[in-house]
């Protein structure tokens, strides 16, 4: 996460930290199987405000992370007050070879030269350790994925593509001796609110629609309350997780 990449963050932190949601805890439960066990040292590459290292801190894994935004980092501090949390970027850890014993990238693998990165991650790592890299992606069939494409309509917009859109090749052209892809559903119950609040914290939508985001917000805003019924109307967002796992 380079250049101008980095403002986008930091003027994100504040609706990054009140309106993102996490991952599965059946996700986090399949990490702890594939070896990120308690004690161990891992690192949230491209960590943001911490809301992954969180799940694996509670389960006793010792975090450190890295990530080009301070304003995020100050968000994660307080999540993990005993982690590390320090500004640098995926391209160019800021730590010594073989610092850690597993590596960690949240929906954050799209904003890097992922070639530089993978061989970043496999440095610091032990031999024996895991790089764990996932993203969470609305699924087709999912109702707030239409009324998204209907708002990009109504104000004369493109809807950004899925960050899988193409085949993860770095994954696979990697130096790991085995690898592993784990997909897993994970819903998250919201409102419409929440979810507009959400809407705002999207970097890559953000970049997208540039001058025309607030017409795409207001344009998704009154979709959403006409569809579920007012701003603080239950809705739910169904996702499939992709989590792939490199073991070195």
């Amino acid at each position: 996460m380079e250049g101008s990449n980095r403002a986008s963050f930091d003027d994100l932190a504040k609706d990054y930290d009140k309106f993102r949601t996490g991952y599965s805890t059946e996700l986090f439960d399949e990490l702890v199987d594939f070896g990120l066990s308690p004690g161990k040292m891992v690192l949230d590459i491209g960590c943001g405000n911490g809301i992954a290292s969180v799940p694996l801190a509670a389960r006793g894994s010792i975090l450190a992370g890295v990530d080009p935004s301070e304003p995020m980092l100050v968000n994660a501090r307080l999540r993990v007050p005993e982690g590390k949390f320090v500004v640098g970027s995926a391209e160019k850890l800021p730590f010594a070879d073989r610092s850690f014993d597993h590596a960690i990238c949240a929906q954050a693998f799209h904003w890097f030269d992922q070639s530089r990165a993978f061989a970043e991650a496999i440095r610091v790592v032990k031999p024996g350790g895991v790089v764990a890299v996932w993203w969470k992606i609305l699924t087709h069939d999912a109702a707030i994925r239409a009324i998204r494409d209907a708002a990009c309509a109504d104000a004369e917009l493109a809807p950004p593509k899925d960050v899988l859109g193409a085949a993860f090749k770095a994954f696979y052209a990697a130096p790991f001796f085995d690898r592993r892809l784990r997909v897993m559903p994970f819903v998250w119950r919201t409102t419409v609110k929440t979810w507009l609040g959400y809407e705002r914290s999207r970097a890559k939508a953000r970049n997208a629609f540039a001058s025309k985001r607030e017409a795409y917000l207001k344009a998704l805003e009154k979709r959403l309350v006409r569809e579920a019924g007012g701003a603080d109307a239950a809705m739910i967002a169904p996702y499939m997780q992709y989590v792939y796992i490199g073991h070195l």
